[in-house]
């Protein structure tokens, strides 16, 4: 019997103030939170026989004039993982050759991707936020023949979208192509659960046509709260699963979900619905 409404002007300031860390170091850190799928640039992954130490491979890159490369040790195992912007293969090799003699490593695998084609990613990774948004407002208006319902829920997903990506950039993590998917993840997650709640808010107007909307809404999102708590929990606890062993390549992508969710939830019972009330 928790009183949503009445505390929605608190989470509202929680949410914005959130909102307002998460653009402060995503306009401080500019172009650097971005991974070579957006900015261009070379991944090198490198496997070493014996133990290594991470701080000793980034002396010696910087030694080598790599000071602006990101270095990073796979969790558990003798590997790491450098992205630069050019084609640093070479410069890397004979620096390894010279700083790690006693220690044989395997180059595992290059990538390379063009500065157009990271601009050209950028922006159809945008495109595909703004769509998705623009296709659940206009599905959520029809389906519950009342826009209001939709903007909210809009907005309420845009809101998990933007705390998501304000957490990542504020824990030094980079924006990548499997970062935009965990966000399109998010965005379908969320707007699910938010649905079974405004259709719980549809159904109750109809038999309690004598209450506040706010009342309805109160009454409503008490009754969903256990199927909302379970369906989290559930997924949630897979996705931990994911971030643990789910390997490097999926850490962030794990992070972003595990953030998303617990926003979505938040977001839903929160946020959504109350803004509903405050639309109308």
């Amino acid at each position: 019997k928790i009183d949503y409404i009445k505390i929605r002007y608190v989470c509202y300031a929680v949410s914005l103030l959130i909102i307002s860390a998460g653009a402060w170091a995503f306009f401080n850190r500019g172009g650097r939170m971005y991974g070579i799928d957006f900015t261009g640039g070379q991944v090198q992954e490198y496997s070493f026989e014996k133990q290594i130490d991470i701080e000793n491979v980034r002396r010696s890159l910087a030694e080598a004039g790599l000071k602006d490369a990101t270095i990073q040790q796979v969790a558990g195992k003798n590997e790491v993982i450098i992205k630069t912007a050019k084609d640093t293969v070479d410069i890397v090799e004979k620096k390894f050759n010279e700083a790690f003699a006693g220690n044989k490593y395997n180059l595992l695998r290059v990538e390379h991707v063009g500065p157009a084609v990271g601009k050209d990613l950028k922006a159809k990774a945008v495109k595909s936020l703004v769509f998705a948004l623009l296709a659940i407002l206009i599905y959520v208006g029809f389906r519950f023949k009342h826009f209001n319902f939709g903007t909210a829920g809009v907005i309420a997903l845009l809101h998990d979208v933007v705390v998501t990506l304000g957490v990542i950039v504020m824990m030094g993590r980079q924006v990548d192509l499997l970062v935009v998917t965990a966000l399109l993840t998010i965005a379908g997650y969320s707007i699910n659960d938010t649905i079974v709640i405004y259709d719980r808010i549809r159904e109750n107007m109809a038999k309690m046509n004598k209450k506040s909307l706010g009342e309805i809404i109160n009454v409503s999102v008490n009754e969903t709260l256990g199927r909302t708590i379970l369906t989290t929990l559930t997924v949630f606890m897979v996705v931990l699963v994911l971030y643990f062993y789910g390997g490097e390549v999926l850490n962030t992508f794990s992070l972003c979900l595990i953030v998303g969710f617990i926003s979505g939830t938040y977001s839903t019972v929160f946020i959504a619905s109350p803004l509903v009330l405050l639309w109308e």
